[in-house]
């Protein structure tokens, strides 16, 4: 016997409050599953807390019109997908839906039996990341694309998993779930805080965060290097959207791209200046960015073009001057 499952999915902003219609006048013929989609990041408060400053007024406007429509966004790409609760692990059913409003309803037909179901959002479609091996909820997972350097991704990720139970229902019981999905994604942004003279040409890369990320376990893999590319916001402001970092090092980790205060993640400016000679800083963070952070890091340019921490303990600089691959000249702050 099959049954009608209604699925009902709510993108809503900054996370928090609980969607359950209680109104199942359906009883006996719908299953109502409701979604939410709960952001744990809150953006505005991130933002208001490091650039309170009057002077910090054009950066945080710039920031947060550019984070907005990633994280907030009421145009989404949606995957859905049902698997055998059993050794089997099928797939029993799958859809993808663009979202393009605040609410979508979907109907499926599912047989009355366990379900494990997994839901990704914004994977597919981001142009940057891919969701793979989802014949199986076991192998299911969200890959960046592996090419030397990631533009930041275009899209914030929100996934979900949860066990729906079917096969023990009577013919007029009916019953209402609440799925959250919840982010996949991390934000950085460097703010300078000097004259902006001194800046002549600079790029911002982010390093040391996950290539994949295991949707069913909930597990970020490491297995590669990832650089991804800081987009310009403004003349005070670079900022990209990856994965998140590790939350720990591995304890036989090798340091490929660490110093020796066990950075986590790092960034890595390079400004040209106007001699055409190119200063590196790598700033290494020994604290973890966490999906759905926004890390702010604030920054005074020097002379020669290198980056001086202000006001992050928990951020450590490396100098190049005459930057160039395999140069020499390190001088550390």
């Amino acid at each position: 016997m099959k049954r009608r499952v209604g699925i009902f999915i709510a993108l809503l902003a900054l996370g928090g409050c609980s969607l359950i219609d209680d109104d199942l006048s359906v009883c006996g013929v719908d299953l109502r599953i409701d979604y939410e989609m709960r952001l744990t990041m809150d953006m505005q408060v991130a933002i208001e807390a490091e650039l309170r400053a009057e002077s910090d007024s054009p950066v945080a406007a710039a920031l947060r019109s550019w984070l907005e429509p990633i994280f907030e966004g009421t145009d989404h790409h949606v995957e859905l997908c049902f698997y055998s609760d059993d050794e089997a692990d099928e797939m029993r059913d799958h859809a993808i839906e663009e979202v393009t409003a605040r609410r979508s309803s979907f109907t499926f037909y599912l047989p009355r039996e366990n379900y494990m179901h997994l839901a990704v959002v914004n994977a597919n479609g981001n142009g940057e990341v891919y969701t793979y091996d989802s014949v199986h909820s076991s192998t299911m997972y969200i890959e960046c694309a592996d090419i030397d350097t990631l533009p930041s991704h275009p899209t914030a990720i929100y996934t979900a998993r949860y066990p729906i139970v079917l096969n023990d229902l009577s013919e007029d019981e009916n019953r209402s779930f609440v799925v959250n999905l919840y982010p996949v994604s991390a934000a950085v942004a460097l703010v300078l805080d000097t004259s902006v003279h001194r800046v002549p040409r600079m790029e911002v890369f982010l390093r040391g965060t996950a290539s994949g990320f295991a949707v069913k376990d909930s597990a970020f893999r490491y297995d590669r290097p990832t650089i991804v590319r800081a987009e310009k916001l403004d003349a005070r402001c670079y900022a990209a959207v990856s994965m998140p970092s590790r939350d720990a090092l591995p304890a036989l980790a090798p340091q490929r791209y660490m110093d020796e205060s066990e950075a986590l993640w790092e960034l890595v400016s390079r400004v040209t200046l106007p001699n055409g000679k190119i200063t590196e800083t790598v700033l290494s963070v020994s604290e973890p960015l966490l999906a759905g952070d926004l890390e702010i890091i604030r920054c005074e340019v020097q002379d020669d073009g290198s980056l001086m921490p202000v006001g992050n303990s928990h951020v450590g600089a490396s100098v190049t001057l005459d930057w160039k691959d395999g140069g020499e000249h390190e001088i550390d702050i």
